[in-house]
């Protein structure tokens, strides 16, 4: 009597994590298929084991597979003409140069020390400074 209730009880929390032990609700998408919760270590440990399954059934998958792969990506690097663009760059050429301001103190302000410097735009890439704060 008391096992069926408790039994019951849990079925509705949701499912029962197979690594940490905690019960969760599966994503509608995936339904009763799900065997982890949505902590990030029990997925990580879910997808270590789903590898090592995966690699045991498939033995030998990739040996062998260099001398195919190096030949495919030599012709995709022949067709493109250079780099592809879908391609990671090392270097990515700016598409602006950076900005250069320009700061202009007046001549009765020069030589002063000061802890703060207020500008003031002029213009677009021009700053006054023209008095202190």
């Amino acid at each position: 009597m008391f096992s069926s209730a408790l039994r019951e009880r849990r079925s509705s929390l949701g499912k029962r994590c197979l690594f940490c032990g905690r019960f969760f609700v599966p994503d509608p998408r995936v339904g009763e298929r799900q065997k982890a919760c949505p902590r990030e270590a029990c997925k990580k440990q879910r997808k270590e084991v789903a590898q090592r399954a995966w690699c045991g059934n498939n033995p030998g998958y990739f040996q062998g597979r260099y001398p195919y792969v190096k030949q495919w990506r030599q012709g995709k690097k022949l067709s493109s003409g250079g780099v592809h663009q879908g391609m990671i760059q090392d270097k990515i050429p700016l598409s602006k140069p950076c900005l250069r301001l320009i700061l202009v103190i007046p001549a009765d302000k020069d030589g002063r020390i000061q802890d703060e410097i207020l500008l003031r735009r002029q213009s677009r890439r021009t700053f006054v400074a023209d008095g202190y704060g």
